[in-house]
């Protein structure tokens, strides 16, 4: 029933935090491209996580805001849920995400590589009937009241279950300078390990629930598969066990991302510095940015004689069970009871799970400044009755404001396959980030199908354009003289004075004879000696006179005006 109470795709979540440019590792889900070219020069995420459900079975209808019965102050009873029957078929799902430490670093202005690692469980099912979903919730003694005692023949439902860590190497690079067309790919593979897993596939079997504990079975197409939860409860289980070679199941799986940015002004963000020509990497350039990506193409394989099953009911006529036979404790009592009570036609130690392959289209559009309008198209590529996580599709746009340290986005979405409107909002402080997909679930409305919650933390730097104190073109790193200007060929420092020399028709004609020498009685009485003047005021101490001195703070040589000599 709690399946069949909530239900949610793993395409939902983060949404608010899908287009921003400030995201780090958690951006790398939507779209590996996102890799290149990056705000951040390191990411380094502490942990997130995610949590959503919702349903199309069962309305949440409360007699008071949510929030009495969220602090303990009333109780949810039964009575409060109601069933929602349209004759559509009914889908169930709750998924949740660890994102554990996980880091991204740039390689420079045109590359960048991450490695992500996180834990991902889901329980999901798809296609179930309502009258099975109606079955189930309220049980075989009110089937006659409620008119369920009839043959069904519309069932095609698929049950899934899972867990798998995750381990990713991401890699993005530019493939265009900054010009007005920019363009960057993306990629990243992914090493999986099966930590759980479960299905049961119906293909069209039909049934008929005559009463209380009478279920008859025609034309069985059941088949189902499990990981045995003894797995974790065996002798000499480590932390490390389900990662060795006795691991239940393994696998890879990959991301691709491309994302091309109209850059109408990417000149103003081009400046000259220590005799190179840079693109400003702490700025967005774009007017216009869209992404598309091809995600979760990949999928487990389980395998060990000792803790995996698979099997296939045989489907050898009409079968009447009656629900009073049915005695099953644990999960090793279930292939022997469906074997006394109905047959197997085969069995196996193996079954494959896939994850959720998911197409994403994105868009984001810069309003002006800080302001931006994001787009996103997400859609499912599994077929109904693959074995496997799935995501839902849903259309989104998101309105936000962002600024390197803070960022608010209200998403407006069109969920869970294009069927539910609703409402996010996520807001991002510093290191901290909280979201939902869906506050109806968590603002205290009396009337809700799900919610939706995700958070996390992390630690970031990010790029910088080189300082200049002096405006010489030369950065603070290397100037030589950061309080004059100068040039990058002296490297920060003014040019040197060239010291005047004279000219050749100038010097003094040695070939003519000095004249006599003055008698002394005509010589000229000797003046009085001169006062000494007083020295004039030199504050770097170099010599150099401060009225000359053009790095008067600076100790240099008079050769060059009182600056330093360049290197």
């Amino acid at each position: 029933m709690l399946l069949l109470g909530a239900r949610t795709g793993s395409g939902q979540g983060w949404t608010g935090l899908a287009h921003s440019n400030y995201g780090g590792t958690n951006n790398l889900y939507i779209n590996p491209a996102t890799l290149a070219d990056s705000r951040h020069g390191f990411y380094l995420n502490l942990g997130a996580a995610n949590v959503n459900f919702y349903n199309t079975y069962l309305q949440l209808e409360l007699p008071a805001p949510a929030r009495e019965f969220i602090n303990g102050n009333r109780q949810i009873e039964k009575e409060y849920l109601k069933e929602q029957l349209n004759g559509d078929a009914k889908f169930a799902s709750i998924t949740g995400e660890g994102r554990l430490p996980s880091f991204m670093l740039s390689l420079g202005p045109n590359q960048g590589i991450a490695f992500t690692n996180r834990v991902r469980a889901f329980v999901q099912a798809n296609n179930v009937s309502e009258n099975l979903a109606r079955l189930a919730y309220n049980g075989f003694d009110d089937v006659n009241r409620l008119g369920l005692n009839q043959l069904s023949t519309d069932n095609n439902f698929n049950f899934s279950g899972g867990s798998h860590h995750e381990f990713a190497l991401s890699y993005g690079r530019t493939l265009t300078p900054n010009t007005e067309h920019f363009l960057k790919v993306g990629g990243t593979v992914k090493y999986l390990v099966g930590l759980g897993g479960a299905f049961l596939l119906n293909e069209g079997t039909e049934y008929h629930v005559y009463d209380d504990n009478s279920v008859e079975l025609r034309d069985r197409k059941l088949s189902y598969a499990f990981t045995n939860p003894d797995f974790y409860d065996q002798p000499n289980f480590g932390a490390g066990t389900p990662y060795g070679s006795q691991r239940l199941g393994s696998g890879f799986g990959f991301d691709l991302g491309v994302m091309y940015e109209w850059r109408p002004k990417y000149d103003k963000y081009q400046y000259h510095m220590d005799g190179k020509d840079w693109t400003d990497p702490s700025r967005n350039k774009y007017r216009m940015r869209v992404g598309l990506a091809l995600t979760d193409v990949g999928a487990i394989r389980y395998g060990n004689d000792q803790y995996v099953r698979q099997a296939r009911i045989a489907n050898n006529g009409v079968v009447k069970i009656n629900t009073d036979d049915v005695d099953i404790d644990d999960v090793n009592d279930i292939s022997p009871t469906f074997d006394r009570l109905i047959g197997l036609s085969e069995q196996t130690t193996r079954f494959t799970s896939y994850l959720p392959t998911t197409l994403r289209l994105t868009g984001d559009y810069r309003l002006v400044n800080h302001i931006f309008a994001g787009l996103m198209w997400t859609q499912n590529l599994l077929p109904a009755n693959t074995i496997g996580q799935r995501s839902l599709s849903s259309l989104a746009l998101t309105p936000r404001i962002e600024f390197a340290r803070a960022e608010i986005a209200t998403p407006i979405m069109l969920a869970n396959n294009y069927r539910k409107l609703q409402l996010g909002a996520m807001v991002r402080l510093g290191p901290l980030i909280v979201g939902s997909d869906n506050l109806g679930g968590l603002m205290g409305l009396t009337t809700t199908t799900g919610a939706d919650l995700y958070f996390g933390l992390s630690l970031a730097i990010q790029k910088k354009r080189h300082k200049d104190k002096d405006n010489d073109q030369v950065s603070n790193k290397l100037d030589k003289c950061p309080k004059v200007k100068g040039s990058w060929e002296y490297k920060g420092c003014p040019a040197p004075v060239v010291p005047a020399t004279i000219a050749p028709d100038a010097a003094p004609d040695t070939t003519t004879p000095a004249p006599a020498a003055t008698p002394a009685s005509d010589t000229v009485p000797a003046a009085a000696p001169a006062t000494t003047p007083a020295a004039a005021p030199d504050k770097d101490g170099d010599g150099v006179p401060d009225a000359e001195d053009k790095c008067p703070d600076t100790p240099g040589t008079a050769e060059n005006g009182g600056c330093p000599k360049a290197n």
